[in-house]
């Protein structure tokens, strides 16, 4: 039988989300391993392999605040009209479990 697209778009959503499952994990294991011999990089055959620092930022209530008052201004303007838009075609997906 042949697939039509929405069932081929169904199967390598599901791929994709498993695919990203699997790799997550073995993030995690390379970067266990990597701090367990305190290496920051690994030279292999298919491949550099390098623990990179990312900064997760923690602000100040006032930053929180202001954030609010962002949020809520940007809502007023929509609102208002003050604000545009452009639509855009976007699929969204919801699927059955395989």
């Amino acid at each position: 039988m042949e697939q039509t697209l929405y069932e081929e778009y169904a199967v390598l959503n599901d791929q994709i989300r498993l695919l990203t499952e699997q790799k997550d994990e073995l993030k995690g294991k390379i970067i266990n391993e990597m701090e367990d011999k305190k290496e920051t990089n690994v030279d292999t055959a298919v491949g550099k392999f390098t623990i990179a620092k990312c900064k997760t930022w923690t602000y100040t209530e006032k930053v929180k605040e202001l954030e609010e008052e962002f949020k809520a201004q940007k809502a007023t303007e929509q609102s208002t009209g003050d604000a545009s838009f452009e639509e855009k075609p976007s699929l969204r997906f919801t699927q059955f479990k395989l």
